[in-house]
């Protein structure tokens, strides 16, 4: 178990009576074999920037508080362990391909072609894939302005990026990358448009965060190995992945290994998990953020909902506003991708979701949601 001592303190009283649901379901995936106590903590630690992942916490409680919250008494160990420590090679070292020019295909190219491989993006019109080389240059540019690169160093990682339009154009890859938006349909006829140009032992990766690999199976051609690699937002900065490689898959060992390889190649820490809706973070995260929006309907004014997990979990910002940053529409539809495969009331969003919905309140993008922008 993690001891006590890794976490500088535990959350307030009333942090823990929002954080239950999250802690049990952080014991529920252990014990289904989704992840393990260790990762399950690196990742709230990297890809929700929580100061102590879950087991850290229940490790800081005594028994009598945990009883009295509904947490288990037993729980799986969490054993130390050190998340940058790299494995020996074997990862992709030559050109990777993304499908997508948005914002998230956007910081997974500048994560790839800082770290020295060149990338092959495929857009779907010259318009789009000026806007990404746009966005990667103006990025680049705040990293020289900050003293992050120079610019000969600048020079040399834009220059590793090119665009293309025929998805012929990403044979020669290593692996190639799907990051479109989070819609179902849409990734499957993108990687099933992909998949028909592509030679069948070519990798394809998803960069899913509400869907199982699986559920994009049917789209590519059988037998091919297909994975998530998961990045977080924005991917050119936040150092976890998730890596799901499904038993089915051919050498799924092997893959696994390669692309954990890989991944640690970027800078990155690679966090492994099971194939189920949400993965780690965001199966953990988002039914978290559905139980704030439910004390907020019970009368808790949005800032101080914020102000309880700021100042009584150490969170770096408040659920609602997280959620108003997320996006209130991808919040909903990343409970109901859940919500379609696993029956728990807590995963149903919100009723004040779905009503801000439907006035087009979507949080930051709109200048309103759960607060005003």
């Amino acid at each position: 178990m993690t001891s006590p001592a890794a976490v500088a303190a535990p959350p307030s009283a009333a942090a823990l009576e929002v954080l239950s649901g999250l802690l049990r379901d952080a014991v529920l995936l252990a014990g289904r074999g989704t992840a393990s106590p260790a990762d399950i903590d690196t990742a709230m630690r990297l890809g929700a920037g929580h100061p102590a992942g879950p087991f850290e916490v229940l490790a800081s409680l005594g028994p009598g508080r945990r009883s009295s919250l509904g947490l288990p008494e037993l729980f799986p160990e969490a054993p130390a362990s050190d998340p940058t420590a790299a494995p020996a090679g074997g990862g992709w070292t030559g050109p990777v391909g993304v499908l997508g020019t948005g914002h998230m295909a956007g910081g997974i190219v500048e994560a790839v072609a800082r770290s020295g491989r060149p990338v092959r993006v495929l857009s779907r019109s010259e318009a789009s894939g000026a806007r990404l080389l746009g966005a990667l240059g103006r990025s680049l540019d705040r990293a020289v302005s900050r003293g992050r690169l120079d610019e000969a160093a600048r020079a040399e990682v834009f220059g590793r990026v090119s665009v293309t339009h025929d998805a012929a154009g990403l044979a020669g890859s290593d692996v190639v990358v799907e990051a479109v938006a989070e819609d179902l349909a849409v990734k499957a006829a993108v990687l099933g448009a992909v998949d028909a140009a592509l030679p069948p032992s070519l990798p394809l990766a998803t960069n899913t965060s509400s869907f199982r690999v699986g559920d994009l199976r049917p789209s590519v051609t059988s037998g091919r190995p297909l994975l998530a690699l998961h990045f977080f937002n924005p991917a050119q900065v936040m150092r976890l992945v998730e890596v799901v490689v499904p038993d089915d898959v051919p050498d799924a060992a092997g893959l696994w290994t390669t692309a954990s390889a890989w991944v640690r190649d970027l800078g990155k820490t690679p966090v492994t998990c099971a194939d189920s809706r949400g993965f780690v973070v965001n199966r953990l995260l988002i039914p978290f953020l559905n139980d704030a929006v439910r004390l907020h309907e019970q009368g808790t004014p949005a800032e101080e909902v914020d102000e309880l997990l700021r100042t009584g979990a150490g969170h770096p910002m408040g659920p609602l506003a997280l959620v108003d940053l997320i996006g209130v529409d991808v919040t909903v539809a990343a409970l109901a991708s859940m919500a379609a495969v696993e029956d728990d009331p807590r995963i149903r969003p919100a009723a004040a979701l779905t009503d801000l919905l439907a006035a087009g309140r979507l949080g930051r993008k709109t200048g309103a949601g759960f607060h005003s922008y």
